[in-house]
């Protein structure tokens, strides 16, 4: 008696810690609907957060430019031996023979500090600011652009989770048919209505069904493992299962698509930040051209100081204008002007080509759309006249009519016919997201 109660309360320990376990399981793997995809992908993409870091790094080296502007603040100390000493021939000033004083010593110390302020450089400063704030936007319309392509991914990665599940559901509807029909068969096989080549023939369509099931719990475990990736989860997480509802023949006109376009891609936007990058480096590589000038002002605290032959310590200003010039270097800087209005020239023609692209993909996503919406409706139109068909098979199969052969043809065809709706109502939502990136506004 003591060994079977001590049996159960260990079995029910094991039942208490194993509901645990699957209730901190089912919590952890709460299905993934698309908002929180999308929210989850701006957080932990990876390829978003680099793309993070290289904007910052753009913002800083535009902070970088602008500093230049400002005075700089300089602190030297240097120490120095001289091998030989500087000396000076009096005799040559005051008509003292043999007579040469020494100027310091071997040592020479020195402490400084400096001001220096640029006050032209031939537009260069301005110049690099203005190519730096350029190349922080370029960063900004790369982060649009990465997450474009990646919440676009989402989408289709979405959609199509949502057609497995679609497709499971009708698998499993046939299944049951089948089973009916299975069940029928071998009652008339047993009333020696039927042969058992029937019962094979309608086992073996159920054997097709269950392999496609099988095959379709794998698909829909390896989206969710590309979703888990994507996203960057530290455990998968099912796709929630949602009900699409039919899409509606909303008249869209194709020239606002177009300008909606224009508009809005990022990969536009990108080139016209390089024909303006490509102007600014024009105007740099001009800015040569001209002299650089800076203001200096140091404070000096020296041994020796300005009096070398007492050779003491002493502390003294010196303010002045420094101006370089360079007046000739082989028409390389006009070499380089020329090569920078090349390369504007060259972006140039990549924004035509670009545009045209976008215009074709924008026609060839607007096509599709309509036609999916076309072949949805025809899609509908025949699982409606399938299953019809059917129910009529069906009928004459019971008063021994139509033979089992026919009856297999129609549930076939209709499950055909119901896998090709849901198959043109994912792709018209596929389309849709297609057609939405093709305008930059796949995330509203």
């Amino acid at each position: 008696m003591q060994k079977s109660l001590t049996i159960f309360v260990r079995f029910f320990l094991i039942q208490i810690q194993f509901c645990h376990f699957v209730t901190a399981k089912g919590f952890s793997q709460t299905p993934l609907d698309l908002q929180e995809a999308l929210q989850l992908a701006k957080q932990n993409n990876l390829q978003i957060k680099k793309q993070e870091q290289s904007q910052k790094l753009a913002e800083l080296e535009e902070l970088v430019q602008k500093a230049q502007r400002l005075p700089l603040l300089d602190f030297t100390i240097s120490s120095s031996f001289f091998s030989e000493i500087q000396e000076i021939d009096l005799s040559q000033t005051i008509g003292i023979p043999e007579r040469r004083v020494e100027l310091g010593g071997h040592n020479r110390s020195e402490l400084m500090i400096g001001v220096r302020q640029p006050i032209f450089t031939g537009f260069r400063l301005r110049s690099q600011i203005d190519l730096a704030k350029t190349s922080t936007l370029s960063e900004q319309v790369k982060m649009d652009f990465l997450s474009n392509e990646i919440y676009h991914r989402i989408y289709i990665l979405f959609y199509k989770a949502q057609s497995l599940y679609n497709q499971r559901n009708i698998l499993e509807s046939s299944l049951k048919r089948l089973d009916v029909q299975l069940e029928q068969v071998r009652n008339l096989y047993s009333a020696a209505q039927a042969m058992a080549f029937d019962t094979l023939q309608v086992y073996n369509q159920t054997l097709s069904i269950k392999i496609e099931l099988k095959k379709n719990q794998l698909n829909t475990r390896l989206t969710s493992l590309q979703m888990a990736r994507l996203l960057d989860l530290p455990e998968v997480r099912p796709i929630r299962e949602i009900e699409l509802v039919r899409a509606g023949g909303d008249d869209i006109s194709l020239e606002n698509l177009k300008v909606q376009a224009v508009q809005n891609r990022p990969e536009l936007r990108t080139v016209r930040l390089s024909q303006q990058g490509a102007l600014i480096q024009q105007k740099l590589a001009r800015s040569n051209y001209y002299p650089s000038i800076f203001a200096n002002a140091n404070y000096h605290y020296a041994k020796p100081g300005l009096d070398p032959v007492a050779n003491n310590w002493m502390d003294y200003f010196t303010v002045g204008l420094n101006l370089r010039w360079n007046l000739w270097r082989w028409q390389g800087d006009q070499k380089r002007v020329e090569e920078f209005q090349v390369q504007y020239n060259r972006i140039t023609l990549e924004e035509r080509e670009l545009l045209r692209t976008i215009e074709y993909e924008v026609e060839e996503s607007f096509e599709n759309l309509k036609f999916s919406l076309q072949e949805l409706e025809l899609a509908e139109e025949l699982q409606t006249q399938q299953s019809e068909r059917y129910r009529i098979v069906s009928v004459q199969h019971e008063n021994g009519i139509a033979s089992t052969n026919d009856l297999i043809t129609a549930e076939t065809d209709l499950t055909q016919a119901e896998l090709q709706t849901q198959q043109a109502l994912i792709q018209y939502y596929i389309y849709l997201a297609n057609l939405k990136k093709s305008i930059g506004v796949i995330v509203e």
